[in-house]
């Protein structure tokens, strides 16, 4: 295996993590009935500390490199990661880690991040940028459409989902503004950490939560170690093999996720609910993903990052 290729399993590696890190939030949430206020902010914090702890050095350089605006800029980039990842779970739980997948972070996520680039990023959308659009646009009517009536199903599941997305493109788009002066994985580890413990500070004070067993703990100790683990690895590929054919492989994340829903029921029977239109879903995922490519081609010239979000 080449080094071009290496880096590309490398990324669908990191996809596929995602993948199944979505089908072990829907078991945690359905069949095991953990909190959704702990299965969001445990793993982060988790996830975050074990970032901290590989990047010690430039963590502690970071902290004393940040000042008041920045700290409060970092402070508004959690607020909106934690609420996406919140009402990313919520969906989860509602209509599928399939479904919800290829409508958020495999479609309507990086058209979120592309838009928002553009007004604030000062990233111009040519021609064929807003034909990416359309299609991702087309791929997520496809996941939402009921094949008999041809009419949209959107419950609340649907809409957290799509809402979701945003939240986590707006955190992107800001990351994105933040990586121009620092390093991303002390970054990502303060982030984690910083988002984990609003959700939880939400959870206690505003929600009664229901403390799990010991089981629930062990539980969301190994969910802390996919977003470390898909962090760490899509950015080992984002450095090798460039920021467009990254974000092109990792929104093939939606359909994998299907995937991973699949080989989990083979195996065990937990609470995992496929998506209603398995074929619509995914050929709506396949057409987003066209449309991913078509927002990440480059023209002559064009050196510029395009809209690109990390793994949440």
């Amino acid at each position: 295996m080449d080094r071009r290729s290496r880096y590309i399993a490398i990324v669908l590696f990191s996809a596929f993590v995602i993948g199944y890190e979505a089908v072990a939030i829907e078991i945690a949430l359905n069949t095991l009935s953990i909190d959704i206020f702990l299965v969001g902010s445990i793993p982060a914090v988790i996830a975050g500390l074990i970032l901290i702890a590989l990047n010690p050095a430039p963590t502690a350089k970071l902290v004393k490199q940040l000042d008041r605006r920045e700290w409060a800029f970092l402070t508004l980039l959690s607020t909106f990661a934690a609420l996406g990842v919140i009402l990313w779970y919520d969906a989860v739980a509602q209509i599928g880690a399939g479904k919800e997948a290829i409508l958020g972070g495999g479609s309507s996520e990086v058209l979120f991040v592309v838009i928002l680039s553009s007004m604030f990023l000062g990233e111009r959308l040519r021609r064929i940028e807003v034909l990416g659009s359309v299609l991702i646009l087309l791929g997520v009517f496809l996941v939402l459409v009921e094949k008999d009536s041809l009419s949209l199903s959107m419950g609340s599941g649907e809409v957290e989902a799509i809402v979701s997305s945003f939240f986590l493109g707006s955190s992107a788009v800001m990351m994105t503004r933040v990586l121009r002066d620092y390093n991303v994985l002390p970054i990502s580890g303060i982030e984690l950490v910083f988002s984990g413990l609003l959700l939880l500070a939400i959870g206690m004070i505003i929600f009664p939560i229901a403390w799990p067993d010991l089981t629930g703990w062990l539980v969301m100790a190994g969910l802390g170690i996919f977003p470390a683990l898909s962090i760490t690895t899509y950015y080992v590929g984002l450095k090798g093999i460039g920021a467009s054919i990254t974000s092109v492989l990792f929104s093939l994340s939606g359909i994998l996720t299907v995937v991973a829903q699949a080989s989990i029921l083979l195996i065990m029977p937990f609470e995992v609910q496929m998506p209603e239109n398995l074929l619509l879903a995914l050929a709506g995922g396949v057409i987003a993903v066209i449309g991913v490519y078509l927002l990440n081609m480059k023209h002559k010239g064009d050196d510029k990052m395009p809209g690109i979000a990390p793994p949440a």
